[in-house]
């Protein structure tokens, strides 16, 4: 790597680092359900060797019957240890994620595609992935998939470098192995990226002089998958895909279908009965799933949930759009395809199966995995329009001036666009997000625990509402409560959605029923505006103002 590029890959590598790091623990506002059951367990393995539930070790956290993948609470055990139970340190593996992601992007493209290495393609790659709202977002919470993510870059990285270093080839397997431990859409999307590779470099791979290495990757990758077969084959795999299944309204599907049918027969359409069946309209359900996943209106403007995205802002940046088309379609009219056009094309085509089946679609982080695919093909999309505007502007060009002009000022107005765009992202996601979305990210618990353990000596006992969305779970967390305690106690006990039956200390978390409960000054009650009356001890609200939790220990 030159000088400049150095130069250049350095200061791409802080904005990753400064866009990931900067108020790590402070925005989002608060950890949501699933980041204090990962700091949490990542707390309970660091002191006894067990989760929640006093399962050693396990390679699949039940949590709230949401069963995640292993890998990231390991990675969050460290930081634990090192900076204490807090957002920050559960937040800080994804954080680090995210900057490898950007760093191996880099190595990426350059292995990708090494007939253009005198291109600025492998730098400009990594820095849109660096100030891709898309991966800014999931690389600032502690969700599993963005682990995943970058596991995939660095396995694809390394099988390439490994297609010249033997040694680095057999980490490709490794990785490839790991990244089935990271979130529940790799276990699909993983084996067909590697099917991909494996058929796009058969000839190189399957030669007679490479059936020792190949074995040795094979037996690597599935010394590596091994542990976890038994996982994805029981009760708790069937569970999860029962769970998040467009399937799994059956009744529903079947009763219209059965309608259409019974209308087919009746007045003898037999096209109809061929298409208004079950199987059909479970096929249709799958590819509407994947489709809706290309959706522009998704991708650039909406986004889905209010935690994958800031207010106003979709997943990728409104001024990529014409670059993302404009690179797809600079690949696509190659007429004799690169290897890594191919591989790029493949990883983009699979990223939305494993989430096409499932519910809530389209979904930002089980379609987590598409990153860095749109970066690249912007990317490409972007050196296409400076070679264009090269070209117009270089001796003897039979441009007129009127065109050089002309396409002078567009860039410049695509230039300040961008810039527009970036900045108020920026501004909106490190400016808004916690006025406007603190109600998403469950904000109040922490202040809730701190009022309730300074006044907890005076009551006999704290009743705490399930109403307020797994506050078992957010106690535990914000008290750092001993998990030696917790499991001598029994631990997480009832384990399903709607969490009941849990208690320590003080606490007793149960469903609350205002008007039969016990108004004797001997219980302090926190719970929902919905379910008590402005509270007399506490009354937090979400930092737009609007009520979040009341704190009470009278009726009236």
């Amino acid at each position: 790597m030159r000088n400049k590029n150095w130069i250049a890959f350095i200061v791409i590598i802080s904005i990753a680092i400064l866009l990931r790091f900067y108020q790590l623990g402070q925005v989002p506002p608060s950890p949501d359900w699933d980041e204090v059951a990962i700091g949490y367990n990542a707390y309970s393995i660091l002191k006894t060797g067990k989760d929640e539930y006093g399962t050693f070790l396990p390679l699949s956290f039940r949590s709230f019957d949401d069963y995640k993948p292993p890998l990231y609470v390991y990675l969050t055990v460290p930081t634990v240890a090192i900076f204490g139970l807090d957002t920050r340190s559960t937040r800080l593996p994804s954080a680090v994620m995210g900057v490898l992601a950007v760093i191996g992007t880099y190595f990426l493209v350059k292995e990708l595609f090494v007939f253009r290495q005198k291109t600025i393609l492998p730098l400009l790659s990594s820095f849109l992935l660096a100030i891709s709202p898309w991966h800014i977002q999931f690389s600032r919470i502690a969700f599993e998939a963005n682990t995943g993510v970058t596991i995939n870059i660095w396995a694809v990285t390394c099988f390439l470098i490994g297609l010249r270093k033997k040694s680095v080839f057999l980490l490709s397997a490794f990785l490839f192995g790991l990244g089935m431990y990271a979130y529940h859409s790799q276990r699909v999307f993983l084996p067909l990226l590697l099917c991909i590779l494996l058929v796009i470099y058969r000839r190189l791979l399957f030669r007679k002089d490479n059936r020792n290495i190949i074995a040795g990757f094979f037996i690597i990758g599935i010394l590596t998958v091994l542990p976890l077969i038994p996982v994805l084959f029981n009760k708790t795999a069937i569970l999860r895909l029962r769970g998040t299944s467009s399937f799994r309204e059956q009744t529903e599907i079947l009763s219209d279908n059965i309608k259409k049918l019974e209308y087919d027969r009746t007045h003898g359409y037999i096209i109809g009965e061929l298409f208004d069946n079950r199987r059909v309209e479970y096929l249709k359900i799958i590819i509407r799933g994947y489709l809706v996943h290309f959706s522009p209106k998704w991708l650039f403007v909406t986004g889905d949930h209010e935690r994958h995205h800031a207010p106003d802002m979709g997943l990728l940046y409104l001024w990529e759009l014409p670059f993302l088309f404009l690179g797809i379609y600079t690949l696509l009219k190659t007429k004799n395809y690169e290897p890594g056009t191919k591989v790029l094309l493949g990883w983009f085509l699979i990223s939305p199966i494993a989430a096409s089946p499932t519910t809530q679609l389209p979904h930002a982080i089980r379609t987590l995995v598409f990153l860095p695919t749109f970066q690249i093909f912007t990317a490409f999309g972007i050196i296409s329009v400076i070679l264009f505007v090269k070209e117009l502007r270089t001796p003897p060009a039979q441009a007129g001036k009127n065109k050089k002009l002309l396409s002078g000022c567009l860039l410049f107005i695509v230039f300040c666009f961008a810039i527009f765009n970036i900045v108020y992202y920026l501004f909106q996601y490190f400016g808004r997000t916690n006025m406007e979305y603190s109600k998403f990210w469950q904000y109040g618990y922490k202040e809730a625990v701190t009022y309730t353990e300074s006044v907890k000596d005076t009551y006999k006992k704290v009743v705490v509402s399930i109403g307020l969305e797994q506050p078992y779970m957010f106690f535990l967390f914000y008290m750092k409560y001993d998990p030696v305690k917790y499991l001598d106690g029994g631990g997480t006990k009832s384990g399903s959605f709607d969490e009941q039956g849990n208690a320590f200390d003080k606490y007793e978390f149960r469903p609350l029923h205002w008007q039969s409960e016990t108004f004797d000054g001997s219980i302090l009650y926190v719970g929902s505006s919905s379910e008590i009356p402005h509270g007399n001890n506490a009354h937090i609200t979400f930092l737009d103002g609007t009520p979040a939790i009341e704190i009470k220990d009278r009726k009236d």
